[in-house]
């Protein structure tokens, strides 16, 4: 396991130092995304390590680095005490790549449906599509992922009805708990959405949903093309790149023209509208967050059980140094949807500027737990590293910095965190390096613009003082 740990270790420094994305790197060794993930979480054959060798010029068989990685990210994790699953997506068997948004989007809601149970381990969404259209064994996504159960199951459209089939099955025996097929008019997809998530939910502990109850799933717009468009805005957005994020706004925009009452559109349009903002994309960044809190509020006045519409209305708040209104907001979301590991870290995130630090780094932690292998995790170890630089735990946040710069390479302030810890911990050159390419994607790095931005949040001076060690220009 040693030698796993630092082999991951040593490819995620190797990203860090090339620059280069995880996707970028996929493209360049020629092996697929799903196998690079379990390659940085030290899941990897022989074969994928010549591979990685052949094209990198790293030395990776036969060797044990002295510096390991950390175990909660080198290794799968352990199952959780209670009930754990993963829902794969489900599979779109109708030969038509225009029905495969139905297939994505019944999955996301499975797993909503599911996460609204406060005693049930729901794995996120963006680490179970890792596998989507990959041959998978449910054994080793079980390992992967640290579950119990794997749901998987298939969508097959013809004219105006849809057939979809499930199985549950356990993964440590193979035992295939529950299996069933419907077959149901168009019209009827969310009913079934519903009615699936209660026969997983009852063959998981149905003596835990005999006492907890099972809650209902929040209600879907009556309109197929607006519940489609906004799963495919919401792929979009989780690439974090200015072209997608641009095409999801417009895909969201006539979402909400198509179903003006769809709250989860209103607030995913706020969300890519504050992605925008954070990352100067929007030429006013100030507009840019009031049109984010602007749509959180109506998704929350059309449905107040919206956990996204909390999230975004948090996030606004947070940033605009309101942090009881923020946290109180994200709490909100947490409490909706307790499973919701985006909302989860956005939480984590307001917890550290608010100076709660421990708190951050728990409820960021937790975040990476729900969702080991997600491609939003540029995000996530960003601010799980930030929150342990607020705590002056710099060395921990080193590799969690390191690891965010490689998988948003093109964002600026990924590079600021690091180049801050690194100025703490004395790595003066690694800093310089760090900091031309920062300054070639973005404007140069001057300490009052970054004080100024930080102002309201309790890390600024810990930050700063980073900055300040390197010689960073006022």
């Amino acid at each position: 396991m040693d030698e796993k740990k630092s082999i991951a270790a040593e490819i995620r420094d190797y990203l860090a130092r090339e620059r280069i994305s995880r996707e970028q790197f996929a493209f360049k060794t020629k092996l697929g995304k799903s196998t690079v993930d379990k390659l940085l979480t030290g899941l990897y054959s022989d074969r994928t390590l010549v591979i990685v060798e052949s094209h990198t010029g790293l030395t990776l068989r036969g060797r044990v680095s002295e510096a390991p990685a950390p175990a909660s990210l080198a290794e799968a994790p352990p199952a959780p005490e209670k009930p754990s699953i993963a829902v794969l997506p489900f599979v779109n068997m109708s030969g038509n790549p225009e029905h495969e948004f139905f297939a994505d989007g019944l999955t996301e809601d499975i797993i909503t449906a599911l996460a609204r149970l406060s005693w049930l381990f729901v794995i996120a969404r963006n680490s179970t599509f890792v596998y989507k259209n990959k041959p998978t064994d449910v054994r080793e996504v079980a390992r992967d992922l640290g579950v119990r159960y794997v749901l998987e199951g298939s969508v097959r459209v013809a004219d105006r009805r849809i057939r979809i089939t499930g199985q549950l099955i356990e993964a440590e025996t193979g035992k295939h708990v529950w299996a069933d097929r419907y077959d149901r008019v168009l019209e009827d997809l969310f009913a079934v959405q519903d009615e699936i998530a209660e026969h997983v939910v009852g063959a998981v502990e149905p003596h835990l949903y005999a006492e907890e109850g099972y809650r209902a799933a929040r209600h879907q717009p009556g309109r197929i093309d607006a519940w489609g468009l906004a799963v495919r805005a919401l792929n979009l957005i989780n690439k974090i790149e200015r072209r997608q994020n641009e095409d999801a706004q417009e895909m969201l925009r006539t979402a909400i023209d198509v179903e003006p009452t769809y709250a989860r559109a209103h607030a995913l349009l706020g969300w890519a509208k504050w992605w925008s903002a954070q990352c100067y994309w929007f030429g006013d960044r100030r507009e840019g967050y009031r049109q984010s809190a602007a749509h959180a509020q109506n998704a929350i006045a059309l449905d107040a059980a919206e956990p996204w519409g909390r999230m975004v209305s948090g996030m606004c708040l947070s940033t605009d140094g309101q942090h009881d209104r923020a946290l109180g907001e994200l709490r909100a979301a947490l409490r909706l949807n307790p499973s919701f590991a985006l909302g989860r870290m956005a939480h984590g995130w307001a917890l550290l500027r608010a100076g709660r630090f421990d708190e951050a780094i728990a409820e960021t932690s937790q975040a990476m737990r729900l969702s080991p292998l997600d491609h939003f995790s540029g995000f996530y170890t960003a601010i799980h590293g930030l929150a342990l630089l607020g705590a002056e735990r710099f060395a921990e946040a080193l590799p969690f910095l390191r690891m965010s710069v490689a998988a948003f390479a093109e964002y600026p302030g990924h590079y600021n965190t690091l180049i801050s810890c690194c100025g703490h911990l004395g790595l003066t050159d690694e800093a310089q390096e760090y900091i031309a390419v920062r300054n070639s994607i973005g404007p140069t790095l001057r300490l009052g613009v970054l004080r100024h931005n930080l102002k309201p949040f309790a890390h600024c001076d810990t930050f700063i003082e980073g900055m300040r060690k390197l010689g960073v220009p006022e």
